[in-house]
């Protein structure tokens, strides 16, 4: 069996919790903390597959790699077999350009090899969670693509995709050009010339060659080029006729060529694609914890059971207990920030709404209620290097402001931002509000952003 978490589970967990929004706050908390009685783990992704696997049974199959997955790995090395036979047959009288050869399937591997060692590093260090609820595949089984907010949302599940797969690509399209490299001469009569419209001296020449060869010279001679082979294989449009030792000479360019697709092309790759394999693991785990409404579940797994109670005119006056050792018992999360919009919880505590339970009181900030000036000022002062997740409580009855995506925007090296809408005592939130607030976080400048109710809780 595969390790696990898996990306199919990130969907089957969006799945999941949204079945769970047609059930009462009392019996989604009854059920976690029956199957929490019978489970019980410091692992965070470990307690979580198990609530899943108890929660939606029989929807979990581990299976070989799927057709689609087989087939792209075939296309990817049949593009590079292709390429470089192409790149070959299609010489003029059989004489390969050396600099062209090296400018397209070296150089060019190279440039892409950084890159993708940057992409790599950027998804390493940032929280990227997987927010798209299906698997992209859909979109061209659909043959239709989302607009660019969806794209924005389903980024940290392309990330995912490109991070397991496009080093894998890599490999097989280098490999599938070594292999073309290798059999392709072996069938038909080859030379390999250089030359430039640029001023492009045999000096130079002899320079970069010596330079490219270096990590193999000593222990591979025979893959280096010669001076005279330089000088005898330079090659200009005007030359027609070149003698049969010449052409024999000019073959002394393929174990050095070979070489360099070898260490400069396929090599990286390889680095790049052992480093994706080992690192997607804790990767995918991270986003599965940090999936939004995950936390929750953990919460509801490992509190004390409690009730939600519709709070109604007069109770909505009178703050939840507090003092209730229930509530007490949830711990506080130091990497979590509240921003309380406009004052929109009113002075109420944290405890007394599920969703904030294991907010640190130091860390919730008022805003909204005096000059943008000044808010600017104090969020600028945070370390936002010691947050993981942004929680903003509105007020559900008030359409989003342009103040606060302005204000927010101060805040975008916090990966993910939770706005929490907080309804009117004893009313629902109308779908429009919801739909209103979504549309607003969907231009947020955040690596993923979501929407969701809170809920107020007292001691059971």
């Amino acid at each position: 069996m595969p390790s696990r978490p898996e990306l199919t589970d990130i969907y089957r967990l969006a799945d999941q919790l949204e079945r769970d929004r047609d059930m009462s706050m009392d019996a989604l908390r009854a059920r976690d903390h029956l199957l929490a009685a019978n489970r019980s783990s410091d692992d965070d992704a470990a307690l979580l597959l198990y609530w899943l696997d108890e929660a939606a049974p029989g929807q979990y199959a581990a299976h070989p790699a799927s057709a689609l997955r087989r087939i792209s790995f075939l296309i990817a090395a049949l593009l590079g077999f292709v390429a470089m036979a192409g790149f070959l047959l299609g010489s003029s009288r059989g004489l390969v350009n050396v600099l062209v050869l090296l400018g397209v399937f070296v150089l060019l591997q190279c440039v892409m090899s950084v890159f993708s060692a940057y992409l790599l590093g950027s998804v390493a260090r940032g929280n990227v969670a997987a927010t798209l609820p299906a698997s992209p595949s859909r979109w061209l089984a659909l043959r239709s693509l989302p607009d660019g907010r969806y794209l924005r949302e389903a980024s940290g599940a392309l990330r995912l995709l490109g991070l397991r797969f496009g080093q894998a690509w890599g490999v097989l399209f280098t490999g599938g050009a070594l292999a073309a490299f290798v059999l392709v001469p072996a069938l038909s009569e080859f030379s390999f010339v250089w030359g430039s419209t640029f001023p492009v001296s045999a000096e130079l020449m002899r320079g970069v060659t010596d330079t490219l060869a270096a990590p193999w010279a000593a222990l591979a001679p025979w893959a280096t080029v010669a001076p005279d082979v330089i000088d005898s294989s330079r090659w200009h449009p005007a030359l027609y006729n070149i003698d049969r030792a010449d052409i024999e000479s000019m073959r002394g360019w393929w174990a050095f060529l070979c070489m360099c697709l070898v260490v400069y092309a396929l090599l990286p790759r390889m680095l790049l694609w052992l480093a994706a394999r080992l690192y997607y693991p804790r990767l995918l785990k991270r986003c599965f914890v940090g999936y939004p409404g995950a936390r929750l579940v953990l919460q509801r797994m490992r509190q004390p059971l409690i009730r939600t109670q519709a709070p109604d005119d007069d109770a909505a006056q009178q703050p939840a207990t507090r003092e209730a050792p229930e509530l007490r018992s949830v711990a506080a999360d130091g990497r979590l920030l509240l921003l309380d919009w406009s004052n929109a919880l009113a002075g109420a505590s944290t405890h007394d709404f599920e969703e904030l339970l294991a907010v640190d009181p130091n860390n919730r900030i008022a805003v909204g209620d005096g000059p943008l000036r000044e808010d600017r000022e104090s969020l600028r002062e945070l370390r936002q290097a010691d947050f993981d997740q942004l929680l903003v409580v509105v007020k559900s009855w008030e359409p989003p402001m342009a103040e606060l995506a302005d204000l927010l925007s101060e805040l975008v090296d916090i990966g993910h931002c939770t706005i929490y809408l907080l309804p009117l005592a004893g009313r629902s939130v109308p779908h429009r509000k919801v739909d209103d607030w979504r549309s607003f976080a969907r231009e947020l400048p955040f690596t993923g952003v979501d929407v969701s109710l809170l809920n107020r809780v007292t001691a059971a």
